[in-house]
């Protein structure tokens, strides 16, 4: 069976009730085009890539295979547990403490811009690191009220305000591997 063919199978989904959003060619689309833009503005500069780990991974191996100029990367992991795992608790930012940032030109890719908090704390966090320049960029930004000031300096995708999931953004852990993104009731 040849690539394309895979790619058009049902994916398994476990009976959830999908919405396609975003198709993968829709986001290879977008992904030329900011990769173009990332390499005029970091030409004669060499790019360190600081991916929010996990949702990020899938769009952070994709937009490496789009530039055409010296990057590096690095992994963070951000969490924030409350009661249960229900409510949200303090973001607690796993490996920020090993970076060596200073003088390096960084981009912060996460997946999804909902509340900003994540993204915003961690730009904060980096900032202090004494970074030649700091800049942000995401696959997804809802559309939804916010508490804070700071906004990615790219977003690939703006969508209503859904759960998503594919293309890297989960459901329990599950259904990162959707080469699509979809919305799902829950």
């Amino acid at each position: 069976m040849n690539q394309k063919a895979l790619q058009k199978k049902k994916p398994l989904t476990n009976n959830l009730q999908l919405q396609l959003l975003i198709s993968s060619e829709e986001i290879e689309k977008r992904l030329e085009t900011v990769a173009r833009k990332l390499e005029e503005e970091y030409s004669d500069k060499e790019l360190t890539i600081i991916m929010i780990l996990k949702g990020a991974i899938v769009l952070v191996s994709d937009l490496m295979r789009h530039l055409h100029l010296p990057v590096c990367f690095e992994m963070i992991q951000c969490s924030s547990y409350g009661e249960g795992g229900m409510k949200k608790g303090k973001l607690e930012i796993s490996g920020l403490d090993t970076l060596q940032v200073e003088g390096k030109h960084l981009l912060i890719v996460d997946d999804i811009f909902d509340t900003g908090d994540t993204l915003s704390q961690v730009f904060d966090a980096l900032k202090q690191k004494g970074p030649a320049s700091l800049r942000s960029l995401v696959l997804l930004s809802k559309d939804v009220p916010r508490k804070i000031d700071y906004r990615p300096d790219t977003t690939l995708f703006e969508i209503e305000d859904r759960f998503a999931i594919g293309y890297g953004l989960d459901y329990k852990e599950y259904y990162r591997g959707l080469p699509d993104i979809y919305a799902i009731e829950i």
